[in-house]
């Protein structure tokens, strides 16, 4: 298994294995990428080992052998997560340490508390059966070698049979986000729930369990859903599930939904000024929610302030599409120049008629510059002000429009708004 390991990340675990062998700890690659292996996906960047054994110092050594440095760390659970840099023009490896242990969730929905335990201990307080995997790490004549690879519930099994299985009757009750994680595991897998699952699930909704977890905890499951590869098939599920109006009152997958998420999905070009990321794929599923399910969205979680300006601009952009069509330069640069670019691009992805408006717009017109800046004006004898502000405008206009292209004319336009 670990030779579908890309040799960079092959060599940040075999000097993991080295230096807990010297800290007298055990160490196991689990959860996703042990699944990821076995189904032969490619591999993130990100690396999930399990520690039998003190897991600060093998942190500080890994960051100390690497050149890295451990951006986090959480005591009471004895996690710790270590950035490795990567070679010229690639991402950070994210290392991420957690010790061996159980857990005891003292009430529904509360964060557990956690006791040191082995590594069989450990697998059984996951949440799913394809997540209960472990490979062991070990070395050999100075190489990385795979040890034993624990199964104790049937993962390998259920990954055959395409069926998600929670591992304990209350597991939804303990940490309801669990619920959102198998959304997208059965997104991103093409999984189904198997029948006493599916009840859990049933029965979790009814209690409404996810109404005990903070806005900030959901908001990052929300989070990590925009990060994979179709956001809106994680969507289709939660409406399957029953689980989408209990988070986002008001959203449900439809045709021009889906229509809009696939043009994106096939055609993102950054190239062309377009965003791409998790802030377009937000618009896009959040677009056709109406102005008070929009307010009660940003009102319910904690959004960046970038993710806020979007939604606030949702509704004038469903309202300015049918404007745009055949407008000058000009024009259109005054219709769009409000709106951010991730705003503009969700416009593109969302309305087909619009899209040449909002191409021209981020590819040729949002960029363009007049001849002449503000000290050239002031060299032309206008003074600072709203006089100023309005003359560079005007000259924007011009110049987009075609009127104006060299700073000689960019000069005369100046001098006859003057006379």
């Amino acid at each position: 298994m670990l030779q579908r390991v890309p040799d960079d990340l092959r060599a940040i675990l075999a000097l993991a294995v080295a230096l807990s062998e010297a800290t007298g700890a055990r160490l196991w690659l689990v959860g996703g990428v042990v699944r990821d292996l076995l189904l032969a996906r490619p591999l993130s960047r990100d690396l999930d080992l399990t520690v039998e054994g003190a897991v600060a110092p093998l942190a500080e050594a890994l960051a100390a052998a690497t050149g890295g440095r451990v951006v986090a760390t959480h005591a009471p659970f004895e996690t710790a997560t270590v950035a490795v840099p990567g070679a010229a023009g690639q991402a950070p490896t994210v290392v991420d340490l957690a010790r061996a242990r159980v857990e005891r969730y003292p009430r529904p929905a509360a964060l557990p508390e956690v006791t040191p335990a082995p590594i069989e201990a450990d697998l059984a307080r996951r949440d799913f059966s394809i997540n209960a995997l472990a490979l062991e790490l070990c070395r050999a004549d100075g190489e990385l070698r795979a040890g034993r690879l624990l199964d104790r519930f049937g993962g390998q099994a259920d990954l055959a049979a395409g069926q998600l299985r929670l591992l304990h009757p209350t597991s939804l009750r303990d940490d309801p986000t669990r619920l959102l994680r198998g959304i997208r595991l059965a997104a991103r897998l093409g999984l189904t729930p198997e029948p006493d699952s599916r009840r859990q699930i049933a029965t979790a909704l009814a209690a409404g369990y996810l109404a005990l977890l903070t806005p900030e905890r959901v908001l990052a499951e929300l989070c990590l859903a925009l990060e994979e590869p179709r956001p809106d098939a994680a969507l289709r599920v939660a409406d399957a599930w029953g689980v989408t109006p209990q988070i986002i009152p008001g959203l449900t997958g439809n045709v021009p939904l889906v229509a809009r998420c696939d043009r994106f999905a096939h055609g993102p070009d950054a190239s062309a000024g377009l965003a791409a990321g998790p802030l377009v794929w937000a618009g896009l599923l959040l677009y056709d929610l109406d102005a008070t399910a929009l307010s009660a969205f940003a009102a319910r979680y904690p959004l960046p302030n970038e993710s806020a300006a979007l939604l606030r601009q949702i509704a004038a952009l469903r309202a300015l599409a049918p404007e745009l069509i055949g407008l000058p330069n000009s024009a259109l640069d005054r219709r769009l120049s409000p709106f951010s670019v991730a705003a503009s691009s969700v416009l593109h992805y969302a309305e087909p008629s619009a899209r040449a408006a909002t191409a021209l717009y981020l590819q040729a017109l949002r960029p363009a510059r007049a001849p002449l800046d503000g000290n050239d004006l002031r060299a032309l004898g206008v003074a600072p002000g709203p006089a100023m502000g309005r003359l560079l405008n005007e000259l924007r206009a011009a110049t987009l429009d075609g009127t104006v292209t060299t700073r000689a004319e960019a000069a005369a336009f100046v001098c006859s708004q003057l006379r």
